[in-house]
């Protein structure tokens, strides 16, 4: 099952990035080679952008490439790390919890605007949040169970 959100989250980051790439540059070349821009394409890129930045989020959390402050961990020795670990991921766990479920509310509130230029709801926008939450819940949550397991693997 983790292999298959893996892939799909990957997949959905290529296509996110290539797609944005693709039409900010299409909407280079129509503004200064043919003097015609584009009227949805900053609407389009912006969409991208806040799909690229949750989804993205997710995946750093997946690869352990999120900010942590580390400063305090590699001070303490053996044992005394457990309880500081512990502590972050309690932290990491009630921040993405918080945000999923204060974006949900923000999604529900919007579902009836609608963007100018693509007219779509402003709620396919913004799902992004708990979507991207939803999964770094996820790979946090399977994290915290792969390092129990091998904590426990190394005790035996």
């Amino acid at each position: 099952m983790k292999h298959i959100i893996d892939k799909m989250v990957d997949g959905l980051l290529a296509l996110i990035l290539g797609s944005m790439s693709l039409i900010v540059a299409a909407n280079v070349f129509f503004r200064f080679v043919l003097n015609a821009s584009l009227y949805w394409v900053d609407e389009v890129a912006q969409i991208l952008l806040v799909w690229l930045t949750f989804i993205g989020a997710a995946l750093a959390i997946r690869e352990k490439a999120h900010y942590v402050l580390n400063f305090l961990s590699e001070k303490l020795k053996g044992k005394a790390q457990r309880p500081f670990y512990i502590l972050q991921q309690v932290l990491i766990l009630f921040s993405i919890i918080l945000l999923l479920y204060y974006g949900s509310i923000v999604v529900w509130k919007i579902r009836y605007w609608v963007m100018p230029a693509t007219e779509i709801s402003r709620m396919f926008v913004y799902i992004a949040c708990p979507l991207g939450c939803a999964l770094m819940l996820y790979y946090a949550l399977w994290g915290i169970r792969s390092e129990y397991i091998n904590k426990k693997e190394h005790q035996e």
